[in-house]
């Protein structure tokens, strides 16, 4: 974002603007839930894309809104003149008690999005924001910085999410977390958007509203008006405006089973460069998202909550080498190939080794642990998603061997990916105690993978796929869902909440299932009830 210098003229119209909004409903709207702060009416004009926070640290997050300084500067349009937009971190809903204002700049050429990287905030804290131009003023966005590294910590939540698309259905899962009011942040781990053309999703998968554009994501203008689409949906808004985000991308922010070097998904001789695309892609990405970039390019990054956790986010598509077929074990044992790079591999296990806080929590946009499929074949009568760390054997066993050797068993794995929900244990090398454990949360929306098969056979492939990873505790295909994780210093509960109906706006969402891992024995125990 641009900081520009302010005249005293324009800092003057600016603020008072700003310092009038209590007047018109800002203060008196319950900004403790960020779908009653939107429902005053604030940001129907020009700030159509709601607000967010994202990435927290002790001392500050960062902010974000688009605004719309016109008809025809819809996202991905290049149109429209640059706006200067004032921005508020107070510490009441009211704004009586501002911390920190300031004024940024935007325009077409980063499609009309701000980001603010606030600093100097107070660790372990509620704040609220807001953003004004002249003419506007947006909703109120809700955000808590994370407690300094010498906090000692009860307790922290997290909502999970993963896997969505807007045209397979509505965001009733992002309404759950959204209403809870009880989270620290949302952990993202991937297909935050999807660059299908509309229609033309997942095999099985039917689309109840269509996507913008038409057509597959390709182009910057493809990605941002994608994004742009999603940012108009109510559910979405308001997860974004009730807590900061941490996120990551997996394959379909850029193309499906992405790689550092194309996709399955792209084809040269029709799409172009494959660099060109991906480039547009991460471009709107960081535009349309408050996620730092430690390392340029990438989501690869870490943040401490305290003494209680480190949650280091993973970058699993910009490094890694091109996907081999299920069948090829020697391409599957190749050392020379890789799913986090080099770099981010010596990254994560120094980082790892270092740590000294109670738990370790690692977003990893695929699955980590060993997940065996059956072929319903007599030849071979098993396989693997190539696509996930089983593609990579040498990154995963290196891994893990790490966890062994440095006594890193307090780490967790949290992923999305696989449409599906599952509880399990991530094997030692060689066997032996569990050197950490997996869990998997379900998609929003995408077509969750046991519907495709009819006849209640999607149940009997889990049963089958819990037959041969004894370290799976369990599993489920059927529902969309949402996940909260709660985490203490003696355990660390996820629990899985299931949507209904995915076709329906207003769908309800209740509880599935949950299970903690124990702090003092590192091993999977079933939990009797949520948080």
């Amino acid at each position: 974002m641009t900081r520009i210098p302010l005249h005293r003229r324009d800092f003057v119209k600016i603020t008072a603007a700003a310092s009038g909004a209590a007047a018109v409903g800002v203060a008196s709207a319950p900004a403790a839930h960020a779908d009653q702060a939107a429902a005053t009416g604030a940001g129907k004009g020009t700030f159509l894309h709601g607000v967010a926070s994202g990435d927290p640290l002790p001392d500050g997050v960062v902010i974000w809104t688009r605004v719309t300084p016109g008809p025809d500067c819809h996202p991905g349009s290049r149109r429209g003149p640059a706006s200067l937009v004032f921005w508020e971190v107070a510490t009441d809903p009211g704004f009586r008690r501002p911390v920190r204002v300031g004024v940024a700049t935007t325009g077409p050429d980063r499609d009309h999005t701000v980001q603010v990287d606030v600093r100097g905030l107070r660790p372990a804290t509620t704040y609220h924001y807001r953003f004004r131009t002249l003419h506007d003023r947006s909703p109120v966005g809700r955000t808590r910085t994370a407690p300094s590294s010498r906090q000692d910590v009860a307790g922290l939540r997290f909502g999970l999410a993963s896997c969505v698309s807007y045209g397979n259905g509505y965001f009733a899962g992002y309404r759950h977390l959204a209403q809870r009011g009880d989270l620290d942040a949302i952990i993202h781990l991937g297909d935050y958007i999807y660059e299908f053309a509309s229609g033309a999703g997942h095999p099985g998968s039917t689309d109840v509203r269509p996507m913008e554009p038409l057509g597959e994501c390709r182009t910057l203008a493809d990605y941002r008006a994608r994004h742009g689409q999603y940012r108009t949906d109510p559910d979405l808004q308001a997860m974004h405006a009730a807590a900061p985000i941490i996120a990551t991308w997996d394959d379909h922010e850029l193309a499906g089973d992405a790689w550092s070097g194309g996709a399955r998904d792209h084809d040269p001789a029709t799409e172009g460069a494959w660099a060109e695309r991906s480039n547009a892609a991460k471009q709107a990405y960081f535009e349309w998202l408050p996620v730092r970039q430690d390392v340029r390019g990438s989501t690869q990054r870490r943040l401490t909550f305290g003494k209680l956790l480190d949650l280091t986010m993973l970058d699993l598509r910009s490094f890694r080498s091109q996907q081999v077929d299920p069948t090829d074990t020697a391409g599957l044992d190749d050392p020379g190939r890789t799913l986090t790079g080099r770099a981010q591999m010596g990254w994560l296990k120094s980082g790892l080794a270092r740590g000294n806080a109670t738990w370790n929590l690692i977003g990893s946009s695929v699955m980590a642990a060993p997940w065996r499929l059956p072929t319903g074949q007599a030849n071979p009568p098993v396989t693997v998603n190539a696509d996930q760390w089983d593609g990579y054997r040498s990154d995963q066993n290196e891994l893990f061997t790490h966890l062994r050797d440095h006594d890193r068993r307090n780490t967790v794995f949290l992923t999305g990916d696989l449409h599906s929900s599952w509880a399990g244990e991530v094997p030692a090398p060689g066997g032996g105690a569990p050197v950490a454990a997996q869990f998997v949360v379900s998609s929003v929306t995408s077509t969750p993978f046991g519907s495709l098969f009819p006849g209640g056979a999607g149940a009997q492939i889990i049963a089958a796929i819990l037959r041969m990873n004894p370290h799976l505790q369990w599993g489920d295909a059927e529902f969309n869902g949402v996940g909260v994780l709660d985490v203490t210093k003696s355990r660390v509960q996820m629990d899985w909440y299931k949507v209904a109906d995915r076709a329906k706006p207003d769908s309800a969402v209740t509880h599935l299932k949950s299970f903690a891992f124990d702090g003092a024995t590192k091993r999977l125990v079933p939990a009797t009830t949520p948080v």
